[in-house]
Formats: C-alpha cells, sequence, structure tokens
C-alpha cells in the first residue's frame, strides 16, 4: 500500500514537472527575438523541381507540391536562449495543396547534421525554428534522421509517447521512438526521415505549424 501510494505521488509530479515544462516551451517560442538572418548570405540563388507529398490531417487528405526556390549559406538564426546557429545551407520552399493552402518554409542544415526546419514570416510576422532533425546512432549504415513529434499534453506542447496515438496528420510518415534511436533523447516518438528527404522534414514541419496554428 505504501509503494502503491509512493508511485502515485511520483507520478503526479512527473505530470506537474512536465506540464511546467510544457509552459516554459510556451513562452520561449514566443520570444521575439529568435530571428532568422537572411540577409546576411551573399550566396547565390538556385531553383530547383517541384516534389510532392501527402498526409492526412483530420479529415481532410492533403497533397502539397513542395518546390524549392532559393538556397543560401551563412544565415544565422539567433534562438530564444541566445545560442544562434549559422547553416551551411538554408533552402527555402514554396508548399501549396489543390484546395489553395500555401506554406512558406526552410530547412537549415548545420555542418553537425542537424537539419531545422523553420515557418518563415510573412507580412512582417518572425521566422521560427519549430523541428530539429538529429541524426540517428546508426546514421552511417541508415542515414536517418529523427525529430521529436510535439503536440501531445494538456498543453498541445509535450511530446507523444511510445504507444501513444498521434494526429491522423501522421498516418502515412514512418516514426520511432527517438531514445531508440539518439541516445540519451527523450522516450518519445520521433519523425524518421533519410538525409535527402526533405518531402519528409518539411512535411513534419508543416503539420506542426498547422498543429500550433502557425500555418
Amino acid at each position: 500500500m505504501i509503494i502503491t501510494q509512493q508511485i502515485e505521488v511520483l507520478e503526479l509530479g512527473r505530470r506537474k514537472f512536465n506540464e511546467f515544462i510544457d509552459g516554459c516551451l510556451e513562452i520561449v517560442a514566443g520570444e521575439p527575438d529568435a530571428v532568422v538572418d537572411r540577409a546576411a548570405s551573399d550566396a547565390p540563388t538556385h531553383v530547383y523541381p517541384a516534389r510532392r507529398g501527402s498526409w492526412s490531417l483530420g479529415d481532410e487528405t492533403l497533397t502539397i507540391e513542395w518546390k524549392p526556390t532559393s538556397e543560401q549559406s551563412g544565415v544565422t538564426y539567433r534562438w530564444p536562449d541566445g545560442n544562434v546557429d549559422e547553416y551551411s545551407r538554408f533552402v527555402t520552399y514554396h508548399g501549396s495543396d489543390d484546395d489553395g493552402s500555401a506554406f512558406t518554409l526552410a530547412l537549415g542544415y548545420l555542418p553537425n547534421g542537424d537539419v531545422v526546419g523553420f515557418v518563415l514570416g510573412t507580412g512582417g510576422g518572425s521566422d521560427r525554428g519549430i523541428t530539429y532533425f538529429f541524426p540517428a546512432d546508426d546514421f552511417e549504415t541508415t542515414q536517418e534522421k529523427v525529430s521529436m513529434i510535439r503536440g501531445g499534453g494538456e498543453t498541445g506542447r509535450a511530446g507523444f509517447k511510445p504507444g501513444d496515438t498521434l494526429p491522423q496528420a501522421y498516418a502515412g510518415i514512418e516514426t520511432d521512438v527517438l531514445r531508440d534511436r539518439v541516445a540519451g533523447k527523450w522516450n518519445v516518438q520521433a519523425v524518421v526521415a533519410k538525409e535527402e528527404d526533405f518531402e519528409t522534414m518539411l512535411d513534419h514541419t508543416a503539420i506542426q505549424a498547422r498543429l500550433r496554428g502557425l500555418a
């Protein structure tokens, strides 16, 4: 009986701690000093052919055409905690579907292999990094990267534990447990994408943007 009560107390403490972290993340995500300095790059602009990806969002199925529109190098991004990333490649994309929905996103590639998915501000809005892909521990053999899926918990900002039901939008996307793919990371579900699979990375970023009301 005593052990059962102790377990209940610990579970309550864990839930409260997770709520606290989620609240902090919500505040940090809204900080105005997280900005992309795209003007810092003088690299040439490249144009790429369009590619398509599909997923379900709620009861609706979207077919998105991702069109890379430009590429830069030397782009920097300052996170709300003050850390600054400089991307060796920063590729912007325009996405649209048959119903007229549109996305303006970017993927920033860091020298260490990490990839950040961005929602680019329009009409004076701020750019924001919202997805983060880590090379899996077995990257040398699988060429796979993984990114945490947010949208769970009472605040809608937490991750999804193994076995939790993911939003329908992720039904057609490969997922795994983040901790199983990158040692020391969180025990939550994550998107899995190959090194060159920018479509899946963009799909994940677009879904996260929709879930958060950013697009």
